[in-house]
């Protein structure tokens, strides 16, 4: 199994009250196994992120986001919990 079926079966997405995904969630150990075959595998494994889609678009999004200040720290967010 490819890394990329590997974490899209294992992802939760994250939908707005009209029902549109707005983001995505992948359990830990995913995430870690992701890391670990990223840092193995770094030139294969960036082609074929690059091929899934919408992956540009969505990093691109997330830059002007963060660029323009629409974020939340992760430290605001587990000071409020």
């Amino acid at each position: 199994m490819e890394m990329t079926e590997l974490v899209l079966q294992d992802v939760q997405f994250v939908v707005d009250a009209n029902g549109k995904k707005t983001a995505a969630q992948i359990a830990l150990p995913v995430w870690e196994a992701l890391l670990s075959y990223l840092k193995t595998h770094e030139e294969e494994a960036t082609e074929e992120l690059l091929a899934m889609p919408g992956l540009v678009e969505a990093i691109e999004r997330s830059k002007q986001r963060v660029q323009s200040g629409q974020f939340t720290c992760y430290e605001d967010i587990r000071r409020d919990v």
